[in-house]
């Protein structure tokens, strides 16, 4: 359009033209706040966008004697680092860890044994460590990475032993890697 056709726009030509500059401007508000508004299954689709503005650290307690699972309050997805703390008794007397089973009399070797699930998979498959796993820590504290790749979810972890009878705990630390 060239500047001399404004000249012979009638009324209603120019308020349409300025109409559509105007719904075209304000599009992206418009979806904004569509977005905002609009929930799903998973609630709001923005509460998927991670805010980073501090890291996401979340601290689970898993006793031994229940056998309920406990779950992440937040979703994660991508990369987390899991800090497992702790070890208990079973019925049997037999001491556990997250990654072994151990004397705890402090004799014998301690046989390396998943006592943990992560989403329902044995620690030691589910963090891939099964070819390498963690040295024995006297301290019961190990560290390591779990890969959620592209699923934006909420982790969950229960004790594969314990039950009646056991007592103790794990802990787990959660935290969101960027």
């Amino acid at each position: 359009m060239s500047r001399n056709d404004g000249e012979h726009q009638h009324p209603w030509q120019r308020a349409a033209s300025t109409l559509a500059l105007l719904i075209g401007s304000a599009l992206p508000v418009i979806i904004a706040i569509v977005l905002v508004a609009s929930t799903n299954d998973q609630g709001n689709p923005l509460d998927r966008i991670p805010d980073y503005g501090d890291p996401l650290v979340e601290t689970l307690s898993l006793p031994l004697e229940s056998g309920e699972p406990v779950q992440t309050q937040y979703r994660y997805y991508g990369r987390v680092r899991l800090v497992f703390e702790g070890s208990g008794s079973l019925a049997d007397g037999t001491g556990v860890d997250a990654f072994y089973r151990f004397d705890q009399a402090g004799t014998g070797a301690p046989a390396l044994a998943s006592a943990l699930a992560i989403d329902g998979v044995p620690v030691l498959e589910a963090l891939n460590l099964s070819a390498e796993p963690p040295a024995y820590a006297d301290d019961h504290l190990y560290s390591a990475i779990y890969d959620l790749r592209g699923e934006y979810r909420r982790v969950r972890f229960s004790a594969l032993t314990g039950g009646p009878g056991s007592s103790g705990a794990f802990t787990i630390t959660v935290v969101q890697l960027r």
